[in-house]
């Protein structure tokens, strides 16, 4: 019994595990990104000029070691660099559908992994805008569906809105809740009390 033989053996296992787990979690996002319908508009909302941070960061650095370790031939390490470099993919992919919006004919996607994220139209109760920089800020206030109407919950989803989707994007909210809403002009809003 070899204890250098069995840590390898072990890390290769867990090395195994989270490249198959990276596999079902990328197979499951894209999944639910193919299976939306009537999507009016998507954008990117990532750290990295809309791409996900962490994810494009650990690609391009396993790109990188890959390109390293074919140049110098080190055959010994290929399929744990082969394992990384899927990882790599898996996670970009995931992250990359998982952090894009979307604007469908039912309601909003923020995630769509997560449903907590998604309200349909009909659920809006209210929503506030908030101008920042290089965009907006929605705040949509829904209530959580619930078979009793005395303990509905109201549960609030905030959202960012870049400069170039503004207009399309409240011209599809004039659309789908302006005729049942009017948005407030010439008065002003305690924005901390949404935050």
């Amino acid at each position: 019994m070899n204890i250098s033989t069995d840590i390898h053996s072990l890390f290769v296992l867990l090395l195994a595990m989270f490249t198959l787990g990276a596999t079902f979690l990328a197979a499951y996002t894209t999944a639910n990104a193919i299976r939306l319908r009537n999507i009016r508009l998507s954008w990117r909302s990532g750290k990295l000029k809309g791409y996900p941070l962490f994810s494009t960061l650990f690609l391009g650095f396993a790109g990188l070691v890959s390109t390293i370790v074919y140049s110098f031939e080190i055959s010994q390490v290929y399929t744990v660099l082969g394992c990384y470099s899927w990882m790599g993919v898996c996670w970009f992919m995931s992250s990359y559908f998982t952090n894009k919006s979307y604007i469908t004919d039912h309601g909003i996607v923020k995630n769509i992994n997560d449903p907590s994220q998604t309200i349909a139209w009909h659920q809006i109760s209210d929503y506030v805008e908030k101008p920042s920089s290089k965009g907006s800020e929605y705040i949509f206030i829904y209530r959580e569906p619930s078979e009793s109407i005395k303990r509905t919950k109201l549960i609030r989803l905030e959202l960012f809105v870049p400069d170039r989707n503004i207009h399309k994007f409240n011209k599809i909210i004039d659309l789908k809740i302006g005729k049942t809403m009017t948005p407030v002009a010439d008065s002003s809003f305690d924005f901390k009390a949404f935050e």
